[in-house]
């Protein structure tokens, strides 16, 4: 049986009437095609995240070995979890829509509302939460610490482009007192790449939060139309006992 068809017209018995139930199928049937529209566009951005860092971070992979024949092109206050947050952060979520969009399409003989609703609660949660630590690991960097000779931190991202912007400079140039000296191309794609991984993940937190509304409204379609279903039970015994006690 389709999954729609487990949405549809497999939902248990109920006392409820014909109209409520036929209004609160059709929401429930429009529901499931954003919240699954949502998941695969989720899954889409936390993709392109990992592509936009897996790129950089093997490039930093690959040079760093320079270092071994007096080659330096990273610092020594160099921080690198930036990087690692925001690539567990594409992975996690990635499987997590994923997870849903599974779930959300796996084909019943019986109605799953309830398992999907619980499923995009828990992934949308899930989701959010994930997402905000990676933003906070990408910008305030928890617990860095670094040489004494230096105040602060370079990120993948600050120091890729910081040689960007020296980069585009002609070489020889005087900025600031310091000679602008050539510098490895694939820095400034580094730069970009990051950048744009960066405002991805913004745009999945916000993302996760409208999953994370749209699983609220699920939850609370179902749980209406479960107490209508109770009110009209109720209701329904009532007669019975009184047609009963009038035999």
């Amino acid at each position: 049986m389709s999954p729609a068809a487990s949405l549809n017209g497999s939902y248990h018995a109920s006392c409820a009437s014909d109209q409520e139930e036929s209004s609160f199928l059709k929401r429930i049937r429009a529901l499931h095609w954003v919240r699954l529209g949502l998941a695969f566009l989720a899954l889409g951005i936390s993709i392109s995240i990992i592509a936009c860092e897996v790129v950089p971070y093997r490039h930093y992979r690959s040079t760093s070995a320079y270092e071994s024949v007096g080659l330096y092109l990273w610092p020594l206050n160099f921080d690198l979890r930036p990087t690692i947050a925001l690539l567990a952060c594409g992975c996690v979520i990635a499987f997590l829509s994923l997870l849903f969009i599974i779930v959300a399409l796996l084909p019943s003989p019986h109605s799953h509302i309830r398992r999907v609703n619980m499923a995009a609660v828990a992934t949308s949660a899930s989701g959010f939460i994930v997402a905000l630590v990676g933003l906070i690991f990408a910008i305030y960097l928890p617990g860095s610490s670094y040489p004494n000779d230096f105040d602060s931190v370079e990120t993948l991202h600050s120091w890729t482009c910081k040689w960007k912007r020296s980069h585009d400079l002609p070489v020889g140039f005087s900025n600031n007192d310091e000679t602008v000296s050539p510098v490895p191309a694939q820095f400034a794609r580094d730069c970009s790449a990051t950048y744009a991984a960066f405002i991805l993940l913004g745009f999945l937190i916000g993302l996760e939060i409208i999953m994370g509304v749209a699983a609220g409204v699920g939850t609370w379609l179902e749980l209406s139309v479960a107490k209508q279903r109770g009110q009209d039970q109720y209701h329904l015994e009532k007669v019975e006992t009184t047609f009963k006690q009038h035999r």
